[in-house]
């Protein structure tokens, strides 16, 4: 985890043969399109991957593992640093490749105290580097000027598809300035400064976007583990079995969790948060003790049983006993969290609030809180990430004997289940097009990058990819839209990429 964010001076360090020509491609455009509109050569060329998660969702936040692998769309940044010997601010001039996004000129100045400023409410474009930005600014804490930036982007990482688009953009920022202003680039470093970069534009994201993006493995999944820290270790799918690949769908259903955060990803960060503050007191037997803080079901587990894998049997019992079928209003969730830590501590809704929105940013409570299925779900995806890595191994007790991609395949379908009916991050069109997906010769098929719309990830055995691609455009696509020009956009087949990378070509 001490290792640097690599330099390659050549495209094929970086791609698959299969997909060079159009990243060569990319490449020049994007330095020539620099040329032109600043009349000089960039410096270099930050890149950071997007990704699908395989297995693992929304429990990062919850402290629990996950297994991502970088795929091979990525965000591209030319950067020109020129160093500001004037008693001027410094400019940053933010370009994009593509016209619809609108140039931003910022400037920084050393006596801000918040390096530049984040407007969270407004949804443009430029925050997101923004928030690169300002993290590594914040641990830098230059004393003497930053330098003049200009700077052009490059994306072909689709938006509100669930490929972490946005936390893309961050990691690739974080690069890219760290880089122009003559930091190191330790890979953890980073990785810290982008998740907490981004939560300035408004999301608690987890960190498992992040961590892919930037310390992604070629031809590996990365198990990405947050407590006790922040750890990587790659995760091969044994070389023995039969051929296979991943191939991810897009439901063509935009899910910009910046945008719907409130009701979504923010709203499952205090269900979680609540749901563990609630079991942690039960398995200690409190009874109106002090409060002892916000706590994961993750740190809960450690309360249990050091072995993790009974921790969280153990705590799904605990699960389905505290919590009632129906979802909380308000007052059920005061009488509830009075129960272990007494009125003293939670006297009113507000005083709830003030704990467990702490960082979140907006949340709409109106639809109530779904504890009981918010910590089903957490609880048995943990369980059925560690089963995966078991089945990888060919380690009991997750591997049962049989054949490794069934197995696999049969995760990610329970994975896919539980997302749906316990955590209400599925949509109709994910349902429909997972469904198809396993039908087309899937062995499993889930959502992948949050939900509510955004892509799907399918292992499909290798043998089948083609006529499975064929069968999803034909079943899916074609009823939707009657122009396919773009269908290879919305549906391929990948393999594990490296993360972030410098390029000094």
């Amino acid at each position: 985890m001490t290792d640097s964010v690599p330099t390659a001076s050549a495209l094929s360090a970086v791609y698959s043969d299969h997909s060079l020509p159009a990243a060569s491609e990319r490449y020049l455009a994007l330095v020539e399109a620099f040329r032109k509109r600043f009349e000089v050569a960039p410096d270099f060329v930050a890149r950071s991957p997007g990704r699908v998660n395989i297995i693992g969702e929304h429990i990062d936040y919850c402290g629990f593992s996950v297994l991502p692998m970088a795929v091979d769309r990525d965000v591209l940044i030319a950067v020109s640093a020129t160093p500001n010997t004037s008693s001027e601010p410094s400019v940053v001039t933010l370009t994009n490749i593509e016209s619809k996004y609108p140039e931003a000129v910022f400037s920084h100045s050393l006596d801000n105290p918040n390096v530049i400023d984040i407007d969270s409410s407004v949804h443009a474009w430029s925050n997101y580097f923004k928030c690169g930005y300002k993290g590594v600014h914040e641990d830098l804490r230059l004393t003497t000027a930053a330098p003049n930036l200009r700077v052009m982007v490059s994306g072909n990482v689709p938006a509100g598809a669930g490929l972490s688009s946005s936390s893309a953009f961050v990691c690739a920022t974080a690069v890219a300035i760290a880089r122009a202003c003559g930091a190191s680039l330790v890979k953890q470093r980073l990785t810290e400064t982008a998740i907490r970069g981004e939560r300035y534009a408004g999301v608690q994201c987890g960190g498992m976007d992040q961590s892919i993006s930037i310390m992604a493995s070629p031809s590996s999944a990365l198990l990405i583990d947050f407590y006790p820290k922040l750890a990587a270790s790659p995760v091969l799918i044994p070389p023995s079995t039969r051929p296979y690949k991943f191939v991810v769908a897009n439901s063509l259903v935009t899910a910009d969790k910046h945008v719907t955060a409130a009701r979504n990803y923010n709203l499952r960060v205090v269900e979680t948060r609540i749901v563990a503050s609630i079991i942690g007191a039960a398995v200690r037997d409190q009874k109106g003790e002090g409060f002892v803080g916000l706590e994961t079901l993750r740190s809960v587990c450690d309360a249990v049983d050091p072995n993790l894998q009974a921790a969280l049997t153990s705590l799904e019992k605990v699960n389905a006993e505290v919590f009632g079928d129906n979802a909380y209003s308000r007052e059920d969730t005061l009488a509830a969290l009075q129960k272990y830590y007494g009125a003293d501590r939670f006297p009113t809704w507000d005083s709830v609030a003030e704990v467990f929105c702490q960082g979140v940013g907006s949340v709409y409570l109106d639809a109530g809180l779904e504890l009981k299925k918010r910590g089903r779900h957490v609880l048995s995806e943990a369980r059925r990430v560690l089963e995966f890595t078991d089945v990888c191994a060919l380690r009991a007790p997750g591997y049962r004997g049989g054949d490794v991609l069934t197995e696999l395949g049969d995760l990610m379908n329970a994975s896919q289940a539980s997302c749906a009916s316990d955590f209400n991050c599925s949509c109709a069109e994910l349902d429909e097009l997972t469904a198809l997906c396993r039908a087309s010769g899937a062995v499993g098929s889930r959502l992948t990058g949050a939900g509510w719309g955004g892509c799907t990830v399918s292992l499909v055995p290798e043998e089948l990819v083609e006529s499975f691609i064929e069968k999803v455009i034909a079943g899916y696509y074609e009823k939707r839209q009657s122009d396919l020009s773009n269908v290879k956009d919305w549906i391929f087949a990948t393999t594990p990429g490296v993360g972030a990378v410098v390029l000094e070509i």
